[in-house]
């Protein structure tokens, strides 16, 4: 649980939703048998345990049409025996290992990049349980923006990429990324981004739903030109032939819009009509 629980369970309810695009969720083992279409951007929580055989289908899945892989604390590490190798196999990176238990934080140490160049500077992420071996970037190729706090509060790159010819691969070694930090990502990978605004979000090419907290003024950007988009809580037209629209939201209130074509609206409205 010291693990499990910042790393996917915060993560699935903190970060993830609030990133401001939809995600998709899905077993590792479907995308290294090729079942997913393809991607811009992949964040990899927890793939810790692959022989070769899966390491290399993984990489023909990821390394072409540019597209971005997160790499999360122990990428690769456990093959019948732990390996940094392996790790280096995988990611593109090389690593160095602490066996001392920490609570890793990651504080950022470069702006300028695009990835953190919207970041606050007060930004600092991870946890505070106490993870063993921990993991460092140890590789002069990589882009290093931001350092990880381990071993007795000693600071080593924790937060990079390396930019391949047909891929990039990032390493961030805490878990528990901020929306932030996932908006900066999205960015880098040419992800389709609704809102920056930090609420929770999600969208299908038709449906937008946005839960806030603060309220407030809200300006949502869609990807692509819609003939209509109607606030289906309030039953009323918000924009006309737009790709994009501003509302202002309640306090702690939740928003569904409808995102398409009149004439499917129309139909929607007939059926409900009708029941």
């Amino acid at each position: 649980n010291d693990l499990d629980v910042p790393l996917i369970f915060q993560q699935r309810l903190w970060g993830l939703p609030r990133m401001g695009a939809p995600v998709d969720t899905y077993l590792l083992q479907d995308l290294i048998e090729g079942r997913l279409a393809p991607y811009k951007l992949y964040l990899f929580l927890n793939a810790f345990s692959l022989d070769r055989a899966r390491r290399e289908a993984l990489a023909a899945e990821l390394r072409r049409d540019g597209q971005v892989a997160v790499w999360v604390y122990a990428p690769g590490y456990l093959d019948q025996a732990p390996d940094l190798e392996k790790m280096a196999d995988l990611t593109g990176l090389r690593f160095g290992m602490g066996e001392h238990a920490w609570g890793p934080l990651i504080h950022v140490t470069d702006y300028e990049h695009p990835i953190t160049q919207d970041l606050s500077q007060d930004l600092f992420w991870g946890t505070n349980a106490r993870l063993a071996p921990l993991f460092h970037l140890d590789d002069p190729s990589a882009r290093i923006l931001g350092e990880v706090v381990y071993s007795q509060g000693r600071c080593k790159p924790g937060f990079g990429l390396r930019e391949f010819e047909a891929w990039a691969s990032v390493y961030v070694a805490a878990p528990n990324l901020p929306s932030s930090v996932l908006r900066g990502l999205a960015r880098y990978a040419g992800v389709h981004l609704y809102s920056d605004a930090g609420d929770v979000l999600y969208a299908t090419p038709q449906l937008l739903c946005a839960h806030t907290v603060s309220g407030g003024p809200r300006t949502f950007v869609l990807p692509r030109k819609v003939e209509v988009v109607y606030d289906l809580f309030e039953q009323g037209v918000v924009a006309r032939d737009a790709d994009r629209f501003r509302v202002t939201l309640a306090p702690r209130s939740t928003a569904l819009y409808f995102t398409g074509d009149r004439a499917l609206l129309a139909a929607l409205d007939g059926a409900q009509r009708k029941e």
